[in-house]
């Protein structure tokens, strides 16, 4: 029987490599995970007979086969040429932000329906970089590969490629490297990252008419502006009439934004600039990080969407099997919020002490008390888990209403400036006109 070299990460997260002797990788496979283990790689040692792939080797490979080979019809139809892959490569450190977490999340769909089949992630990772036709997936691809091949765990090379992978989704799937538990961890950091998405989807289509309307009248009110209300002016001029007030106020005003316009423009960009360079120091940053939490309207979906981040990850990281301390820790890692981060800090520090999880959030103000009423409920229960995913649920469904709120007052306002700006226009023009005229009888 040949001998397979396998590598894999203790529960301390130190590098354990070996050498285990079966029928063929397969058996390897079942014979690791009866002992708890589950490897990152495992290869055929060299020097021993080569063997026929395992099925599920075979299974995965020829049904990623068959999907890249559609892919790749669908991009010829198109007239898609595909790079090399130094030019592949080349775009990674340039892919944009929205760009780069799309071709995170459908590489970690890949990768988890491969390793969802038995294939450790090391296997899964190579088939990928071979398989995929995607230019920029196959270069993160064989990116992540490279830094699996020298022992770098899966979390840690993943948050080397930040463009890529939320800082939050790095710390989960470390859990699940660490508890062996990688496969459901991998479906969970999905749905959230699919969730997100769906939810700034939303946010900008619901923008894109009113920001559609208040450009149109925008444009209208230049050109009204720059073409037609001078040449009103100066027939007035020239007959000896008077300009209407609603002229007049359209006239002052677009001369009060030519000559202080630019100014507000500089101070609005240094304002800005120095609000960022500020908010890179501790006290800058938590001031500022206060601040958004007391904002109207924005600040509340601020809290919701940390909240829902937070509750999300700790239900993950308890169905997981970690325990409750090593889950707050890492839990901790992934508040960006200072204000909010503090508060989490000190419940944590509570709940290590001896106080019950919901006495610590509900002392520190950290969740809304129908939350924490729940969330008493699972913890004397012995559930959990199952009580902070229920209360994530209502976290998200309150988010999202007041995102729909937000977009609806938004909107609102767009176009009642955009018709107040019109309406204006449309009274000097007629106005105008019936000036003129008037001018004309005398």
């Amino acid at each position: 029987m040949p001998d397979f070299e396998y590598t894999l990460r203790d529960a301390q997260g130190s590098l354990i490599k070996g050498t285990l002797n079966s029928a063929d990788r397969k058996q390897a496979l079942i014979d690791l995970k009866r002992k708890g283990l589950m490897p990152i790689k495992l290869v055929e040692a060299s020097g021993t007979s080569a063997k026929k792939p395992s099925i599920i080797t075979q299974f995965s490979t020829r049904i990623w086969g068959g999907l890249n080979k559609a892919q790749t019809q669908a991009q010829d139809s198109s007239g898609y040429v595909s790079g090399s892959g130094a030019k592949d490569t080349a775009k990674i450190g340039g892919a944009t932000t929205s760009k780069g977490e799309l071709a995170g999340l459908n590489l970690l769909k890949r990768l988890y329906e491969l390793h969802k089949s038995g294939l450790p992630i090391g296997d899964a990772i190579r088939i990928l970089q071979n398989r995929l036709s995607d230019p920029g997936q196959k270069a993160l691809a064989i990116s992540i590969w490279r830094d699996l091949s020298e022992g770098i765990p899966l979390a840690k090379a993943l948050s080397r490629r930040s463009t890529y992978f939320p800082t939050s989704a790095c710390h989960v799937i470390q859990a699940g490297e660490a508890t062996g538990q990688l496969a459901p961890v991998l479906k969970k950091v999905i749905d959230y990252l699919e969730q997100k998405r769906a939810i700034r989807k939303k946010m900008l289509s619901s923008m894109a008419y009113p920001s559609f309307v208040t450009a149109v009248a925008v444009l209208v009110a230049i050109l009204f502006l720059t073409v037609l209300l001078p040449q009103i002016e100066g027939m007035l001029d020239r007959l000896g009439g008077e300009m209407t007030w609603s002229a007049r106020l359209l006239i002052d005003g677009s001369n009060l934004l030519i000559q202080f316009g630019p100014f507000l423009v500089m101070g609005l960009i240094f304002t800005l600039v120095g609000l960022g360079n500020w908010k890179t120091k501790p006290k800058g940053r938590a001031f500022l990080d206060k601040l958004s939490l007391k904002m109207p309207l924005f600040g509340k979906i601020i809290y919701y969407s940390s909240l829902y981040q937070t509750g999300n990850l700790v239900a993950t990281l308890l169905q997981s099997g970690i325990n409750t301390t090593e889950t707050l820790q890492l839990t901790e890692k992934t508040i960006e919020n200072t204000a909010l981060k503090t508060q989490f800090t000190k419940a944590k520090e509570q709940i290590n002490e001896g106080v019950s999880i919901t006495q610590a959030f509900r002392v520190q103000n950290f969740m809304p008390d129908i939350a924490l009423d729940i969330l008493a409920v699972g913890e004397d229960t012995g559930n959990l888990a199952t009580s902070m995913e229920e209360i994530t649920e209502g976290f998200k469904e309150e988010l999202s209403r007041r995102l729909n709120h937000l977009t609806t007052l938004v909107s609102a306002l767009a176009l009642g400036f955009a018709f107040s700006l019109v309406t204006l226009i449309a009274i000097g023009i007629v106005t105008s006109v019936f000036q003129v005229s008037k001018t004309l009888s005398i």
